[in-house]
């Protein structure tokens, strides 16, 4: 007779969640150029390069690079699309999808079981941009991309053994990890990814590089706004997205204590 399969244990107590989030934003604002933090910066590195990819994709450019530095910079390769609207949404593709996509992991931990599903969701996403658009060797940054994001044609071979590294470690964490790992670790992610991206938007204001090295300075370039205006405007979209997220799991605390103890003993 085949042995039953173990229920699924309950959605991470709010409590936990709000736990989790407090950790990462300590270690956001005392850590955040540490080694501790440095894995996680690469990868939310690699979500800002990857939301700048597949904006410019979904818009009809074509993508020949995606990579990442050592120094945490990194450049989007893609062809110039003839609109002006389409450029602003590419440039502004970076931020926005980075803290897009911690909110919507945000959303997704406030109602995970175990969290092996989003895990492995990070790890095809991973796989998937090294697939599509990171090269063995990278174009030549050139000497302003270079010094100001510490990129250089070396970038594609650190990109790929960063995503093998940090593949391997999420995909054993999904596969043998306990489920307070793998919960605690993708509310990390999904904090980090909001939170470290503020850091990096608020060394936009009064950033001091030639025009079109930042995605700020290239957006002022496209319209004539100074700089730090659409920094202002993607720290606002941040907020909006952490706030979102936030509100998910504020709302789902509401729930779990409007139900009667009959309904909780009810639960899987």
């Amino acid at each position: 007779m085949r042995p039953r399969p173990l229920p699924e244990p309950p959605p991470m107590s709010t409590r936990a969640l709000l736990a989790c989030l407090v950790l990462a934003a300590a270690a956001s604002l005392f850590l955040w150029q540490t080694v501790y933090l440095y894995p996680f910066r690469l990868l939310v590195t690699l979500m800002h390069e990857s939301g700048h990819a597949f904006t410019a994709w979904a818009l009809g450019a074509h993508v020949s690079s995606v990579t990442i530095s050592p120094a945490t910079g990194g450049l989007t390769y893609h062809s110039l699309t003839g609109s002006l609207w389409k450029e602003l949404l590419i440039a502004s593709g970076g931020y926005v999808g980075s803290s897009v996509a911690g909110a919507v992991l945000l959303v997704a931990a406030g109602r995970m079981r175990n969290g092996r599903a989003l895990l492995w969701t990070l790890v095809v996403w991973m796989v998937g941009v090294a697939v599509l658009w990171v090269p063995l060797l990278a174009p030549d940054p050139g000497a302003a991309h270079a010094l100001a994001t510490g990129s250089s044609r070396s970038d594609g071979l650190f990109t790929l053994g960063f995503i093998a590294g940090m593949g391997a470690f999420l995909g054993l964490v999904a596969w043998k990890g306990p489920v307070w790992l793998r919960r605690g670790l993708v509310v990390w992610i999904a904090a980090l990814s909001c939170l470290l991206a503020l850091q990096d938007i608020k060394g936009l204001f009064g950033y001091g590089m030639e025009v079109g090295v930042s995605d700020a300075q290239s957006m002022a370039q496209l319209t004539y706004l100074p700089a730090p205006f659409w920094a202002a405007v993607w720290m606002a979209v941040s907020l909006g997205a952490m706030g979102v997220g936030l509100r998910s799991i504020v709302r789902r605390r509401r729930l779990v204590t409007s139900r009667s103890p009959m309904a909780g003993l009810s639960m899987r």
